[in-house]
């Protein structure tokens, strides 16, 4: 989820492609998964990194 929402907000301009970021994404709970991302836009996404997983969700079965 947190790539989708990396991908959109590139190509909207709205987050630079040329440093690093941190995104958050959630259910309707709230934010659960956070990454440390370099961006890129939709056309590039083969050149965005993922530099790590900070936080992701736990699943007790």
């Amino acid at each position: 989820m947190t790539v989708e929402i990396v991908l959109i907000a590139a190509d909207a301009s709205v987050i630079p492609v040329n440093q690093e970021v941190i995104a958050m994404a959630g259910t309707g709970r709230g934010a659960d998964t956070a990454t440390l991302v370099k961006p890129a836009n939709t056309k590039h996404f083969t050149q965005m990194e993922i530099y790590e997983i900070i936080t992701k969700p736990y699943i007790n079965d």
